[in-house]
């Protein structure tokens, strides 16, 4: 990769992606998840805590960010401040669901396909997601392929 910035590069570097799935929420803004997977163990998140529960502070829903809910499945971008672990801000989780079999990442960008700041991996495996009119379905598996890669070369420093 270049020197210029890619697609979830920010995120990749400054937090830790991490699967989970939302069990409660005990306080306003702050969740209780299972982790059902690790991508990166670097910005606060624990490499042990697969399969355990945490907790964490979730990013406000604003500008048509839809909010984390019980019961919710997502990939969700971790950092700890001050020893507490916040998601993201901007745009911090996808939604991860199936959709007509095959299960997909949602991006909350209308017609993710159609934009080149997006690489040709993952828009080749876009969609319109059929819930949400304004955000794009990604199959997992190209998701997942993408963030391994990309969290390689971070830890390399060439991102």
């Amino acid at each position: 990769m270049s020197g210029t910035k890619h697609f979830l590069s920010d995120k990749v570097s400054n937090c830790d992606p991490v699967m989970v799935e939302i069990l409660g929420a005990p306080r306003p803004q702050c969740f209780r998840a299972r982790v059902t997977r690790i991508y990166a163990a670097r910005k606060g998140v624990d490499a042990a805590s697969l399969g355990s529960e945490i907790e964490f502070v979730g990013s406000p829903a604003h500008w048509g960010q839809s909010p984390l809910a019980v019961g919710n499945t997502a990939l969700v971008f971790l950092k700890s401040v001050s020893g507490k672990l916040y998601e993201e801000a901007w745009h911090g989780h996808l939604f991860v669901e199936p959709i007509d079999g095959t299960t997909y990442a949602i991006f909350q960008q209308r017609e993710l396909w159609s934009s080149t700041d997006v690489p040709a991996s993952l828009r080749d495996c876009a969609r319109q997601d059929p819930k949400r009119p304004n955000a794009s379905a990604v199959r997992l598996d190209a998701v997942e392929a993408y963030l391994q890669a990309l969290i390689a070369q971070t830890d390399r420093g060439a991102a």
